[in-house]
């Protein structure tokens, strides 16, 4: 089969939905398929044309990027001239499948989205661009779409923009060889100071609605022995580091925003437990939940729509109310104090990652969507 996906950012830009896509090729690549990665030329110096690990990469002329955002006009003329059995977009940011729905116009190849999660942006002005988004460029987008997707059927059903549409629920994809129990993170932990500390992790981009601000406000509330690791990088990371020193946790905290995809789980397996409590719609997922539970951590999630379908509650990890610092503290110290539980939590998370999240399961859930949208056109 020839599949074409669609994806706003590619590596070596780093992200959820990056991450979930290029699992997906791999997948799709090792079975035979021909699959072709069209995305965002977001910076000049990256080639137009390219192949890796199997699979076709074209970036499209992209005249800037602004709010997260490509505008990325030149995905239309690649789009309409690709040779594709299938074409699937990855929403949002919200321009690229748009203009790629434009290159589909005229074309008889069945589309599918999948909508990783709703605009969010913050303050007055960013409602107002989150709507002239969702007004103007997210009905034709989904006017010219055959299927649209969702990792979690909570969140596909609290979503505005979804309402009254067929959602297939397929989850995101974790590497279930690169993030597993066991491996050797000895020399990591002496690097770090970690050694007689309990560890908490988190993993993900540093921006507001990734919530680490509660999890360095739970820190208070924790014993002095408890370090937490955060990984990740981007644009809050100084005000973090500023909030750490003001909240006299600052030897408490790792801060490590230069981990490689190949070292992530690495540092994944200095940890005790997993934290992740976002704060709002932004979050349609959590896929570094999934990774953690590939790793076998127990796990506290934010209360949400999508991110709290991950797990089982009391099963693979604990919920906690989006915000609420003392909530966070509570849980963790719930898990920290209760090693057994812990690991029970950690073994089923692991269960759960191999039962739903891999990516021979993730991608035959997809190959069957493709030939149903095939067969149907």
């Amino acid at each position: 089969m020839r599949i074409v996906q669609v994806s706003p950012f590619f590596a070596p830009h780093t992200g959820g939905v990056e991450s979930h896509v290029r699992n997906l090729c791999r997948e799709f690549a090792a079975e035979g398929h021909e699959v072709t990665v069209v995305t965002s030329r977001y910076e000049r110096h990256l080639p137009v044309d390219e192949r890796s690990e199997g699979y076709r990469i074209v970036r499209a002329r992209t005249l800037f990027v602004a709010a997260n955002t490509p505008f990325d006009p030149g995905m239309t003329a690649i789009v309409r001239r690709l040779d594709a059995d299938v074409v699937h977009l990855h929403y949002p940011p919200p321009l690229t499948s748009y203009f790629a729905t434009r290159g589909l116009s005229n074309r008889k190849v069945p589309v599918c989205l999948t909508y990783h999660c709703d605009l969010d942006l913050p303050g007055r002005a960013g409602r107002l661009v989150a709507g002239a988004y969702q007004r103007f460029f997210v009905p034709p987008t989904l006017r010219r779409v055959d299927r649209v997707v969702v990792h979690t059927r909570s969140y596909g059903v609290t979503s505005a923009m979804l309402r009254g549409r067929d959602l297939a629920v397929i989850p995101s994809v974790v590497d279930l060889e690169r993030f597993r129990p066991g491996l050797d993170a000895s020399r990591l932990r002496r690097e770090l100071r970690l050694d007689g500390k309990r560890v908490l992790a988190f993993t993900g981009r540093l921006v507001p609605h990734k919530g680490v601000n509660v999890i360095l406000e739970a820190l208070v509330e924790l014993p002095s022995d408890v370090v937490l690791l955060v990984i990740g990088a981007g644009p809050r990371l100084p005000s973090l580091i500023g909030l750490a020193r003001r909240l006299d946790v600052e030897g408490r905290v790792r801060f490590c925003p230069a981990v490689s995809d190949d070292e992530l789980p690495y540092f994944l397996a200095l940890a005790d437990l997993f934290v992740f409590p976002s704060q709002n719609r932004l979050e349609g997922f959590g896929l570094a939940v999934a990774e953690a539970m590939a790793m076998a951590l127990p796990v506290v999630v934010a209360d949400l729509p999508g991110v709290r379908e991950i797990i089982e509650p009391g099963v693979e990890g604990l919920l906690v109310e989006p915000l609420i610092a003392s909530d966070v503290a509570a849980k963790v110290r719930t898990l920290l104090e209760d090693p057994a539980l812990a690991r029970r939590m950690g073994e089923a998370g692991r269960r759960r990652a191999e039962a739903r999240y891999g990516r021979a399961t993730v991608a035959g859930q997809l190959l069957s969507l493709y030939a149903g949208l095939r067969a149907a056109g």
